[in-house]
């Protein structure tokens, strides 16, 4: 092998991890919710009105993933459910 391959070959990976780290920042961004609040919640109102406003509110919750963030205010408010929709597969 030729050995100009072999001393970059550790650098190259240890660049690629940095830009890697680098990506993970963020900073507190604030999920987009486009239809209005309950009233003193972080909750949609569609999520209590409709199981599938439901599943995607918590699935967004879910693709975060950020464990600093201040947790959501649920207060009393109860998601909506169904007996008739189709399972999620992708759950």
């Amino acid at each position: 092998m030729n050995p100009l391959n072999l001393a970059r070959t550790p650098l190259s990976l240890a660049a690629g991890a940095l830009m890697l780290a680098a990506c993970g920042g963020g900073g507190n961004a604030e999920m987009p919710i486009s239809d209005p609040l309950v009233s003193g919640t972080d909750v949609p109102a569609s999520a209590t009105t409709s199981s599938a406003a439901a599943l995607a509110f918590v699935k967004t919750l879910a693709a975060t993933g950020d464990n600093s963030t201040e947790p959501i205010r649920v207060g009393d408010v109860t998601l909506a459910t169904s007996d008739t929709d189709e399972p999620d597969p992708s759950i």
